[in-house]
């Protein structure tokens, strides 16, 4: 059979185990192995099974990824988020929708020491919700805000979608991280403005403004060191190149740990979840890019990306008409797919016919990783809207979903703002110290 058909007929078979739903790590090892089996042989085919998997995941760059995420949990269970929370509401308070504003903003800079949207949208839920809706805040409103501000912690380093990317693509972890600063603060601003347009329309979505006085303001912006310290050792040594992405996340994880101990914040057993937790992350992590390269190895040898790749680069269109395609794709993909999983599947096709096209790495990156964001809120499986419903039971999923709208809204018109003008992820990343 010829390698070509025989890659389209196993990634046929891909979509039918997906849907079966076999895990994805199972579904890509039996897809690579046995289309490199098919197409090469029963003896290259182990010999790619039994070398890739380790070689691709036993590398200094992978270790990255725990470390991020142990970070993440740490600061979770430590209880950092309350005060920053707090924060943001006395410097916030006095913008019309203040309490959403403040949701927003402390979702962002939680995102500096978390790196899950996923995590991040179950700590802000149960923080946020419920004095939102004590104090008048229209629920559709809340609901949405909480479910698209915690995805910005994707964005914002440290990352791990960031990271998974980087290994995907073999470009540089440091520069990616830093890539994500900017636009991850523009995606924050555009839901802000958004929701001041809104409040200022119909007041009753939102309690009117009101005044907090100078010395609370400082009281509560002291008490948020914690972030701003973990925040500071992780981007900062990243961009200075004092420390490689994989020292900065060791050295943010042990201060997540002398920190919450020190502040009586992180207890035994929240250290014991943490580590628990961490690991059975990494490990799903782990196995999912181990398999992926298998199925990529496969899908090189069946010449799929290039023949995707040839006939995008030679379509007599626009290369932004051949962007705007991809997206759009990923869109409708996020709705049924996990996006770890999917970025797997398709960046090894994709990925030829971006470069081709004169597409900056770094950005597409970036474009990426938002794609990702823009998932997590998508019904009928955006896993945000999930954690919403799972940790506040009384709140309908109709009107999470319609919360949703406006947010899913601005998401585009972020999207829009990435793509018109590249430089607002690749400015500070071509700052670096070399």
């Amino acid at each position: 059979m010829e390698p070509l058909t025989t890659g389209w007929i196993f990634i046929g078979l891909l979509f039918i185990l997906l849907f079966s739903r076999m895990p994805v790590a199972f579904v890509l090892i039996i897809v690579g192995f046995g289309g490199y089996w098919l197409v090469s042989g029963w003896v290259p085919g182990l010999r790619i099974l039994a070398i890739i998997p380790y070689d691709k995941v036993a590398v200094y760059t992978m270790s990255v990824l725990p470390l991020f995420i142990l970070m993440g949990e740490l600061t979770y269970r430590g209880g950092f988020a309350e005060e920053l929370f707090v924060a943001a509401r006395n410097w916030l308070a006095w913008i019309p929708g203040g309490l959403v504003q403040a949701t927003i903003a402390g979702a962002a800079a939680f995102g500096a020491a978390c790196g899950s949207g996923l995590a991040s949208c179950a700590v802000v839920s149960r923080v946020t919700i419920p004095p939102m809706l004590k104090q008048g805040v229209e629920r559709g409103m809340a609901f949405g805000a909480v479910a698209a501000a915690g995805t910005i912690a994707q964005m914002i380093p440290p990352s791990v979608l960031m990271v998974i990317y980087g290994v995907i693509t073999e470009q540089s972890i440091g520069r990616l991280l830093i890539a994500g600063i900017i636009p991850g603060l523009v995606a924050a601003a555009n839901y802000m403005i958004m929701v001041f347009i809104r409040v200022k329309r119909n007041p009753s979505l939102s309690p009117p403004p009101v005044g907090v006085s100078w010395g609370k303001r400082t009281t509560s912006l002291l008490r948020v060191w914690p972030i701003a310290l973990l925040s500071l050792i992780v981007m900062g040594g990243i961009y200075t190149g004092v420390f490689t992405p994989t020292e900065a996340g060791a050295l943010g994880a042990f201060s997540a740990l002398v920190i919450g101990f020190a502040t009586r914040r992180l207890k035994f057993d929240g250290l014991k979840d943490a580590l628990f937790s961490s690991a059975k992350t990494a490990s799903m992590i782990f196995l999912i890019i181990a398999c992926a390269f298998v199925f990529g190895y496969f899908l090189g040898i069946s010449r799929i990306p290039t023949i995707i790749s040839d006939f995008l680069v030679g379509a007599e269109v626009p290369r932004m008409v051949v962007l705007i395609g991809i997206l759009v794709f990923y869109v409708f993909l996020g709705m049924f797919l996990d996006m770890i999983a999917a970025m797997f599947l398709t960046l090894p096709i994709i990925l030829p016919a971006i470069f081709a096209l004169g597409y900056d790495p770094i950005w597409f990156g970036v474009i990426m990783v938002h794609m990702c964001e823009v998932a997590l809120i998508t019904p009928p499986f955006g896993l945000n809207l999930f954690v919403m419903k799972g940790i506040i039971p009384e709140a309908e999923f109709g009107e999470i979903v319609r919360g949703i709208v406006p947010f899913f809204v601005m998401d585009m018109v972020t999207l829009a703002l990435y793509v018109a003008f590249p430089q607002l992820a690749l400015w500070l990343p071509g700052l670096m110290w070399k």
